[in-house]
């Protein structure tokens, strides 16, 4: 018996097999050229055999979906989604948390580190970014700064169809791959 991300690339490979590639790529933006799958990834076109395990885990889970709304535009808070419930003390730890912590202080530079990973400012908050981070599935990360009366705040919301894309607990994974990418940014 495998387990962990082998176990779950296998299953959603043995979904993605049975349906029609055309239909898939119409669906999700994804390109297939007759052996595999690539998919847009934070901007940057990516195949599937190139992704971790975490990450072909998420990108099977949205080539398979049922999901067939494109971005609509209306950003949501990821309390609002689709069973998101139980996993909202989870999202906040590992996406938000480490957001305010990094750009608390400094909203300008979420606007740079953004930017530099194909993202576009925004007018939310202090500062906010959108990040495409896959085709029908962006995030906008926003951060509310401190002074000396208040704590700095932050939020990451997603567009209005993201649960029909991926479910709850993908979205907690996909939305702290983003911040972990912006907190990445500078130390290269």
């Amino acid at each position: 018996m495998r387990t962990g991300y082998a176990a779950a690339i296998d299953n959603a490979r043995g979904v993605l097999s049975s349906l029609d590639p055309q239909a898939v790529c119409a669906r999700t933006g994804a390109q297939w050229d007759g052996v595999e799958y690539s998919i847009a990834w934070f901007g940057e076109n990516r195949p599937l055999s190139s992704g971790s395990g975490m990450e072909q885990v998420l990108w099977l889970h949205y080539l398979t979906t049922e999901g067939t709304s494109p971005p609509a535009g209306r950003l949501a808070a990821y309390r609002e989604l689709s069973g998101a419930g139980f996993y909202e003390p989870i999202f906040y730890a590992r996406a938000v948390s480490p957001l305010i912590k990094r750009f608390g202080k400094t909203p300008e530079e979420l606007i740079e580190a953004g930017i530099a990973l194909g993202g576009v400012s925004g007018q939310a908050g202090d500062a906010s970014i959108t990040l495409p981070l896959l085709p029908n599935v962006p995030a906008t990360y926003v951060i509310w700064a401190g002074d000396d009366e208040m704590p700095p705040e932050g939020t990451v919301l997603f567009d209005g169809t993201a649960s029909g894309w991926l479910a709850a607990e993908d979205l907690v994974v996909l939305a702290s791959l983003g911040t972990y990418r912006l907190l990445s940014w500078g130390k290269r």
